[in-house]
């Protein structure tokens, strides 16, 4: 009886330390692995968003520049009050200039339009109303940030214009640079278009 309780003995004390340091040297791998694979997705998800949401500013800007001037019914150009009478855009600083904030105006016939965008602060502002009453010393404020302030800072924002004259028809050709970083400035990303504006007189 005694020799059969002997050989059931249970684990020895070193045994326990050496199977419990084994279990958290793995646990310690694991988690390193999966903290690691963590980090990866989340920089990852961030570029990510950055390069869409750059690419989504840019092309609302575009489709929404194109219509800079249009006033329906009316034999001229939609222009803002004290901007000037030969562009359907308002550039500050005005040209030659290299402009940080762009400024304009349509009509559908029954409201009228007025848009912005312009850096200050690291952020890209939009700014939109319908008020009957606005001049351009109103439209490069007051606007609210395009991208995630908390995430992405706006590190360039430039607007250059040329103008182009064609057949006795003038327009403007606008470059519009933006370029962005993470906040950590781990990511950053730099994209222009180009857009042709025209004279609806």
């Amino acid at each position: 009886m005694a020799n059969a309780l002997t050989k059931h003995k249970g684990f020895s004390l070193v045994e326990l330390m050496v199977a419990s340091s084994i279990s958290l040297m793995a646990l310690a791998v694991v988690s390193s692995v999966f903290l690691s694979g963590y980090r990866l997705n989340s920089q990852r998800s961030l570029q990510l968003m950055m390069a869409q949401d750059l690419n989504d500013a840019l092309k609302m800007m575009k489709e929404d520049i194109v219509r800079a001037g249009y006033n329906e019914g009316k034999g001229s150009s939609f222009v803002i009050s004290g901007a000037a009478s030969s562009m359907v855009v308002h550039l500050e600083p005005p040209p030659p200039a290299v402009a940080n904030c762009i400024s304009y105006g349509y009509s559908d016939g029954t409201h009228s339009y007025y848009r912005s965008y312009y850096k200050s602060n690291n952020r890209l502002n939009v700014y939109t109303t319908q008020s009957a009453n606005v001049s351009v010393s109103d439209l490069c404020k007051s606007g609210h940030s395009i991208f995630d302030y908390e995430k992405i800072d706006v590190d360039k924002f430039d607007v250059n214009t040329n103008v182009i004259s064609k057949a006795g028809v003038t327009s403007n050709l606008i470059t519009i640079n933006i370029g962005i970083s993470s906040k950590d400035n781990t990511f950053t990303d730099n994209k222009s278009i180009n857009v042709q504006t025209r004279n609806w007189g």
